[in-house]
């Protein structure tokens, strides 16, 4: 019975009339039902046609999708320890700027055997570090132990802040503050390790003089 109200109030397809207490459906032609069908085929295979143009569009947006930066934040000494452990599992380079003196300073509990272990894992890091006295001493002694190549700077370019950068992922450690936030970007990864880059050849020079 839905059906036919709906035939006839919506469609138009059957014609509707109320006699006293009841209504009478009257199909005035047959044919009119076929034409309506046909109707809606065409609809279908216009619509159809339509969303096979746009496929190509949908994939790209599925794509961005899937590529949109992840952001995670870590808060208090063991949220720091964790985003370090992070490093560990997922690394095969590693790139930027910290402190041996406030590694270990900060995190007594997971330096030095944090270095012990990134050997481990063959790991190799290229860092600039500011040139304190620490900093010389480690530098000059520890370098090739610890799979690193470092560029000394001037200790007043000396932050509580460590910055890593490896594969499509940038870390920044806050000491002072007591936070991690770790970003999975490709195009922030590349840009920074494009400046880094930089950075390091030209500190090159400074490099030597602090270890003269």
């Amino acid at each position: 019975m839905v059906a036919l109200y709906r035939l006839a109030d919506e469609l138009g397809i059957i014609k509707r009339s109320k006699q006293k207490n009841s209504f009478l459906f009257l199909v005035e032609d047959v044919s009119a039902l076929l034409q309506y069908i046909s109707r809606q085929e065409q609809k279908i295979s216009e619509n159809k046609s339509a969303l096979e143009r746009l496929l190509p569009q949908l994939r790209t947006m599925m794509s961005f999708d899937v590529d949109k930066p992840k952001i995670f934040y870590y808060e208090g000494k063991e949220g720091l320890k964790r985003a370090f452990e992070t490093i560990l599992d997922e690394a095969d380079e590693i790139i930027g700027y910290g402190s041996d003196e406030d590694d270990e300073k900060f995190l007594p509990e997971l330096y030095p055997k944090y270095y012990e272990r990134r050997v481990k894992n063959k790991i190799p890091v290229k860092a600039i570090i500011p040139a304190t006295p620490f900093n010389i001493k480690i530098a000059k002694e520890k370098s090739t132990e610890r799979l690193r190549n470092t560029h000394l700077i001037s200790p007043e370019l000396n932050f509580p802040i460590q910055i890593n950068i490896y594969r499509h992922t940038v870390i920044f450690f806050s000491y002072e503050e007591n936070f991690a936030l770790v970003i999975k970007s490709k195009p922030m990864a590349k840009c920074l390790k494009m400046i880094f880059n930089l950075a390091f050849d030209h500190t090159a020079k400074f490099d030597q003089n602090f270890r003269k």
